[in-house]
């Protein structure tokens, strides 16, 4: 296959304009856009509590306002980490409005991580929870800003009282105008994604971005103002943040949020408001197949459910046709802005439950060899990515020049193939992270938390496979006293200590005799499934 011209950045730009994948419009401008057209349309759904367009509309304006009145600006960041409510959706959408970046952060982070992420955003403002499972969000903040010394110009809490925290407000007398929302092209949102480095990589991602993902994913799902979209993914997600305001706002739909995956209230909620759409990872569709087969929901069940962030079996995909489900498949990332390649409802079945999707438009997906000369269609290889959604950067310039290049090609680390009607198959990646039910982790920082252990010389950790969450997180370690060892408590318990996001603890572990590597000293984790263990645990089953 011989090597496609590259044409100049200025000349794909303004293929984008030509397409209206990229236009001047703002995501601060959204909600204000939608009111003028229905603004007593509902908006939202959660937990009972209804909201209009103009009354979310009006919140928006109250906390934009008082953050201003804080003295944050444009381009200044502002933090939320907060539990799926209603609060965590209106600050984000504060900070667009007031031409800040939105820098949303999913609440399992724990101090390990949101030390990394605050060093590097610095931000203006925070939101967070007084109370989530135990923990006191906005006190380990706190402590964390004290260390590091910044001083943020507005704290907000949600769900109870702390000194030298605000609740969100609800209301604020606008007695001048707001600042303008970004422009088109800056980044106006912030995303923290894990990769193979044990930091967490900063996304900044411009309002061209996102508009060009919505336009194209409501087009394939055929979105608009009759579409109910059920939201249980973290609202601090990428895809729960588009699927529980930013897509809704942009159809004219409505939204339905849950506040935590529960399938058997799902079940009800789809029933009750009359549920069209649903997007998210593979186990909130297995969970949802599994009592449909065991016939519930039988006045209304979800009829289109778009599948993405961890591994899809065709299998399910089948299982799904059977209960009334039409699950399409679609990949795509953090740095794509959602997904890139879809299916559509109406494609052929065989496509959507053995394909990962075709590519939006506007979007090129290649197959590369390892000197990134392009494959023959159909070879297997690494996947590049270009088009009108991609990010902006990073915000390590080091890693925005290691990952894209200087033609605008952007490299993921995912091995697959392309055939020539644009269809996308994935096989794997080359990266070493572990996508748990959507949510992806660095094996690098486990492992470092785990090698800190004195009773641990050699670790390696790997995705293993989770029938419920596509993946889950396994650990091979070699110890000074194998005989000595009765299970994982130790470790697990040391893991706490480091104050590590519990979904990175390992449920699998394998005490072995040596960790295999190369002549230079690489680990070679796909030989590691062909260890003789010493000793096993599956924490999953409580017991070896």
């Amino acid at each position: 296959m011989t090597a496609a011209p590259n044409p100049s950045i200025e000349h794909r730009e303004a293929g984008y304009r030509a397409t209206g994948l990229w236009t001047d419009d703002r995501i601060g401008d959204l909600l204000g856009a939608r009111v003028r057209q229905q603004p007593d349309g509902e908006l939202f759904s959660f937990e009972g509590r209804r909201m209009s367009y103009r009354q979310f509309s009006a919140w928006v304006g109250a906390v934009a306002a008082d953050l201003v009145g804080h003295g944050v600006g444009r381009g200044d960041r502002v933090l939320v980490q907060l539990p799926n409510c209603l609060e965590a959706l209106v600050v984000q959408m504060a900070a667009f409005r007031i031409g800040a970046v939105d820098v949303p952060v999913v609440p399992i982070y724990r101090q390990h991580e949101m030390r990394q992420i605050l060093s590097d955003c610095t931000p203006a403002a925070v939101a967070a929870a007084r109370a989530l499972k135990g923990r006191d969000l906005a006190g380990e903040l706190d402590a964390l800003l004290g260390e590091l010394n910044q001083k943020p110009l507005a704290r907000y809490v949600v769900g109870g009282e702390r000194d030298g925290w605000r609740p969100v407000p609800t209301a604020a007398d606008i007695t001048g105008s707001l600042p303008e929302p970004l422009p088109a092209h800056q980044p106006a949102l912030l995303l923290y994604t894990s990769g193979t480095t044990s930091a967490p990589k900063g996304v900044l991602l411009s309002s061209q971005a996102l508009f060009a993902h919505l336009r194209n994913f409501t087009e394939i799902l055929g979105a608009g103002p009759d579409t109910v979209t059920l939201t249980a993914t973290p609202l601090s997600h990428l895809g729960g943040f588009v699927a529980g305001v930013v897509l809704p706002a942009f159809a004219g739909g409505r939204s339905v949020i849950m506040r935590a995956w529960d399938p058997d209230e799902a079940v009800v909620v789809i029933e009750r408001e009359g549920v069209t759409l649903m997007m998210g990872a593979t186990v909130f569709l297995a969970d949802l197949v599994h009592r449909y087969e065991q016939g519930r929901g039988d006045r209304h069940r979800l009829p289109v459910y778009a599948c993405a962030g961890a591994a899809i079996p065709p299998a399910l995909i089948d299982r799904a046709e059977r209960v009334g489900i039409t699950a399409i498949r679609a990949y795509g990332m953090t740095e794509t802005a959602g997904v890139c390649a879809a299916a559509s409802w109406s494609d052929p079945h065989r496509r959507r439950s053995e394909w990962d999707g075709r590519m939006l438009r506007g979007m090129q997906i290649e197959v590369v060899d390892g000197s990134r000369h392009p494959l023959p269609l159909e070879t297997l290889g690494e996947l590049r990515i270009r088009g009108p959604q991609l990010l902006t950067g990073y915000t390590d310039n080091a890693l925005t020049e290691s990952q894209i290049g200087e033609d605008g090609w952007f490299y993921p680390g995912d091995v697959g193939r392309v055939d020539a009607a644009g269809w996308v198959q994935l096989a794997g990646r080359s990266k070493d992270i572990v996508n748990r039910g959507g949510e992806k982790f660095s094996t690098m920082d486990i492992e470092l938390a785990i090698a800190s252990h004195p009773a641990v010389r050699a670790v390696a950790v790997t995705a293993v496979p989770d029938e419920r969450l596509g993946e889950g997180v396994g650990a091979w370690v070699v110890l000074d006293d194998p005989e000595a060892w009765s299970g994982p408590q130790g470790l697990i318990a040391h893991l706490e200590l480091q104050k590590l996001a519990r979904q990175k603890t390992p449920t699998h572990w394998h005490v072995v005799t040596d960790i295999p590597t190369t002549a230079s000293g690489k680990v070679q984790k796909h030989r590691l499934t062909t260890l003789t263990d010493l000793k096993t645990w599956d924490t999953t089953k409580g017991s070896p």
